[in-house]
């Protein structure tokens, strides 16, 4: 996310459904420890719908070196405990569409805070990036199929998750869906 386009659309406050509040901002150059951080705390057994995007140091070290790409939005739910979501949509030069992924820790599920961090991403790219958006969801993860159905994106094909044996989890079906963001 370009200097230019952070500073258009600077950290907003948001309050959850607890009643906490939180800040969802872009991530910046210096985040990668906290980042880091963040990423070890997902539980073992979410880590398959993660995939192939894989959540350790050397890949939170890398995603912030890349935090003023003009070729990615990156942003992350942000609170005194460190990174509570982090959110992101990347694509090549001349691209008609954007890859998409999202993140919520365990703490911060089922209080909105997927629905304010793709919110948010949404409105940016309206502005920024290709004019549709594309992601793939296991049909077992229902809590994300739901979130992602209901902020516009839509399936446009079932296909099967394949996975490096040695991750220990077998194939499954996923969709591929897309939404038109601009």
């Amino acid at each position: 996310m370009t200097p230019e386009t952070q500073t258009r659309y600077p950290p907003l406050p948001v309050t959850l459904k607890d009643g906490s509040r939180t800040v969802i901002r872009p991530l910046a150059l210096d985040d990668g420890e906290a980042l880091s951080a963040f990423y070890a705390g997902v539980p073992r057994e979410d880590l398959r719908f993660y995939y192939p995007h894989a959540l350790d140091r050397e890949h939170a070290l890398r995603n912030a070196a890349l935090a003023d790409s003009p070729h990615e939005v990156v942003l992350v739910l942000a609170s005194g405990e460190g990174i509570g979501g982090y959110s992101w949509y990347r694509w090549d030069e001349g691209a008609e569409k954007s890859g998409f992924g999202i993140c919520i820790s365990r703490p911060y599920q089922e209080l909105g805070a997927g629905t304010a961090l793709l919110t948010r991403l949404l409105e940016i790219a309206k502005s920024v990036g290709p004019p549709v958006m594309s992601l793939t969801v296991q049909l077992a993860n229902a809590r994300a199929l739901k979130l992602y159905t209901r902020m516009g994106f839509h399936p446009v094909r079932e296909q099967m998750c394949e996975r490096d044996p040695s991750l220990g989890f077998p194939p499954e079906p996923e969709y591929y869906m897309e939404a038109q963001v601009r």
